[in-house]
């Protein structure tokens, strides 16, 4: 497994969901680095998007490609183009 992500509405919430949490991952021996963990993030990037305030976006990056993209004019352009925005 990589990445955990523990949504919540309010801080006691989270809280009490990442005791919860860490109590399941102890009894399992899981580990983690806790340079890679982030507590109570507002914006984080997962699977291919961002996650802010409770919204999924797409990754600025990945607009700017789209939009930026030259128009296909053979069939293997037009592949490749939809191979890329097919995620999203």
């Amino acid at each position: 497994m990589d990445d955990f992500v523990i949504p919540a509405k309010t801080e006691k919430e989270l809280e009490e969901y990442i005791i919860r949490f860490l109590k399941i991952a102890e009894k399992h021996n899981l580990c983690f680095k806790q340079s890679k963990c982030d507590f109570n993030a507002t914006e984080i990037p997962i699977l291919r998007v961002q996650v802010r305030n409770g919204e999924v976006q797409m990754e600025e990056e990945k607009v700017k490609v789209i939009k930026e993209w030259k128009t296909p004019t053979k069939v293997k352009d037009v592949k490749s183009f939809l191979g890329f925005v097919n995620f999203y």
